[in-house]
């Protein structure tokens, strides 16, 4: 976790330092931004709602209305239920979502005096997932009983997304759909789960440039 975080934390710092290089290298019809998000964040199949948080670099084609983004999001869970059959008791466990996408957005709306631009757009990415548990099941055998297991799994799929970012001067408001390929694994024991981060996520940020 610490890792994934000290990640993160680099990926913004490399995301500044080449906005800023661009930034004195921005023609008038081409302007680039990066921005941050926070919001809420509701998944399909047992996820449960929670933050989700992201970072994308935007390419504005201002004579022809249109925006091209590269994004990372990141959701982080410990209470949910995905499995379809569960063992007899869920001691721990924790989900990690990094979706990575890219996204072309068209612009609806743009309010000169007021600041104000409104874009509709779709993406495709792939997601990550790493998920941890730990749980007993019923071993069996002549006199039954409770095992302990604890299992690590991770994987992906594919994903699609649609958008649309409303942008008062540098704050935006960005609802956004997903609608991802699902997982599942069978753990031992035969309890099998599903990572699904297909849903819907209302998220505020910040737009810089």
């Amino acid at each position: 976790m610490k890792a994934l975080l000290a990640v993160c934390v680099s990926l913004c710092f490399v995301v500044e330092a080449v906005a800023q290089d661009q930034k004195s290298q921005q023609s008038p019809n081409l302007k680039q931004y990066y921005s941050g998000k926070f919001g809420f964040y509701q998944a399909s199949d047992g996820l449960n709602n929670g933050l989700l948080f992201g970072i994308d670099g935007i390419t504005e084609f201002v004579h022809y209305r249109l925006i091209l983004s590269g994004a990372i999001d990141f959701y982080q869970k410990q209470n949910f239920g995905i499995f379809k059959n569960p063992p007899a008791r869920i001691n721990q466990q924790a989900m990690i979502l990094l979706p990575l996408h890219a996204n072309v957005g068209f612009q609806l709306v743009s309010v000169s005096d007021a600041d104000t631009r409104a874009y509709l757009g779709a993406g495709i990415g792939y997601y990550l997932y790493f998920y941890s548990v730990e749980y007993q099941s019923e071993s069996g055998g002549l006199f039954g009983g409770l095992s302990s297991n604890t299992e690590s799994r991770n994987g992906g799929g594919i994903f699609g997304s649609a958008f649309l970012r409303i942008l008062i001067g540098q704050i935006f408001v960005e609802p956004r759909l997903y609608v991802a390929a699902k997982q599942e694994e069978t753990l031992p024991g035969g309890h099998t789960y599903v990572a699904n981060p297909s849903g819907y996520a209302v998220t505020l940020g910040f737009q810089y440039r």
